[in-house]
């Protein structure tokens, strides 16, 4: 609706769905992934952080034609009764009586008094509960089930750009916080301090306060493990019997980050190496695992994968399906003998709402044709490219536009260490 500010993306989202529902001949959609059902019904805040116990749910229905209509608590998926934050496209509300298995009856009984009890019905098999399954099954046994578990990861992978300056936020914020947390590292504050300071960066920037439990909209780091030639630092996270995810020596004098940032609920995923220590000599020798190297032909395999990074996802255009796409990429790293030297993994996913979402591509991993259909690169998908060689990891968001893929935001030499 006009109150949410979302009117762009409900109008393409109805006119893919439809579209979608046309060309696979769907009577009706029901989706079942609470992040799809949060991608389609506007974001509203505690939809997709809340438990939805049992006996609060609630069912969307999205016909062919006519209104989409919601059963059950609606409250969970549209908001408090009158506060019109759901989608124009969404008519009816019926309400559920609690316990829970209340609203699938009532969604059977709604399907049948729309004519739709004997049509072919869309669902996300990979998400249905399979007790949901069984009930819709017994209570429409006319009906005919087929998988649509990809309408929604389509659709969403192609951002308007209104969602492409939320993530490009996210990313902005994200950034710009970690270089002060850093920053701070490398003056001599604390873990404590640091993320004071990185948590100041991130309001200034224009960056939101997380609020509580159910409002999860700032941005931050999450992740920070010892770089490759911190052998002792290494060595203490490793055997270490207990540990949480923010495990680092304060006083390791190398870090590598890996962190996802929010904004509106929108993420990034990033991971940049950083020296706030002396730069080492070009021929001292350090350990990974059984791996030894010297520093300057570390740096050189930084160079050749920060290269790889970019050069390769551009073998993937628009109009690629992500099947296609799988094979462009592998080809390219096939074809090129230094890249084949250095190179041991990537990891390209979607991202938006979700920190992975589909399609997902793996170097070692072959992608399965999906039951209906696969993933389309067009102009607007955003994808985080991680790449692996057995000294670094590199992950940045991009952008693909008519001429190629571009970085969300710029990164100012962050992911370059060897950058003046």
């Amino acid at each position: 609706m006009e109150t949410t500010g979302w009117r762009q993306k409900d109008d393409r989202t109805i006119a893919e769905m439809r579209g979608y529902m046309e060309r696979e001949k769907l009577d009706v959609f029901l989706p079942s992934k609470p992040a799809h059902i949060a991608y389609l019904m506007d974001y509203w805040d505690v939809l997709h952080t809340a438990i939805l116990w049992e006996e609060m749910t609630a069912m969307l229905a999205v016909p062919a034609s006519g209104e989409a209509f919601v059963v059950g608590e609606r409250g969970h998926l549209t908001g408090p009764e009158g506060a019109d934050v759901h989608p124009w496209w969404v008519g009816e509300l019926i309400d559920g009586d609690r316990p829970g298995g209340r609203q699938i009856e009532r969604m059977v009984q709604a399907l049948r008094d729309k004519g739709l009890a004997g049509g072919r019905i869309g669902i996300e098999r990979k998400w249905m509960p399979l007790a949901v399954y069984e009930q819709l099954r017994s209570g429409l046994p006319d009906a005919e089930f087929v998988s649509a578990d990809l309408l929604v990861p389509q659709m969403g992978f192609i951002k308007t750009p209104r969602e492409q300056g939320l993530m490009r936020k996210a990313a902005e914020v994200g950034i710009r916080a970690m270089e002060a947390y850093m920053g701070a590292l490398r003056g001599g504050a604390s873990r404590r301090e640091a993320e004071i300071a990185r948590a100041q960066r991130a309001l200034e920037c224009g960056g939101e306060w997380e609020g509580g439990p159910y409002r999860p909209a700032w941005t931050g780091g999450i992740d920070h493990t010892p770089a490759w030639w911190d052998v002792a630092a290494r060595e203490r996270f490793l055997s270490a019997r207990s540990r949480n995810w923010l495990e680092l020596p304060d006083e390791s004098p190398f870090l590598v980050t890996h962190f996802e940032a929010r904004f509106q609920f929108y993420y990034c995923d990033m991971a940049w190496h950083e020296l706030y220590g002396p730069e080492p000599d070009d021929e001292a020798v350090f350990s990974w695992g059984p791996r030894q190297a010297t520093w300057a032909e570390a740096r050189h395999d930084f160079e050749v994968l920060r290269r790889m990074q970019t050069e390769a996802l551009n073998q993937v255009r628009p109009g690629m399906d992500h099947v296609s796409a799988k094979k462009a990429l592998d080809d390219y790293l096939a074809s090129d003998k230094e890249l084949s030297a250095h190179f041991e993994d990537y990891y390209i996913h979607g991202v938006g709402l979700e920190i992975h979402e589909e399609p997902v591509l793996c170097g070692h991993v072959p992608v399965p044709t999906p039951l209906d259909g696969p993933i389309y690169f067009q102009p607007g998908a955003v994808v985080s490219s991680e790449w692996f060689s057995p000294l670094w990891t590199v992950e940045e968001p991009f952008v693909l536009t008519e001429s190629g893929w571009a970085p969300l935001v710029e990164l100012k030499g962050l992911c370059d260490p060897f950058a003046p």
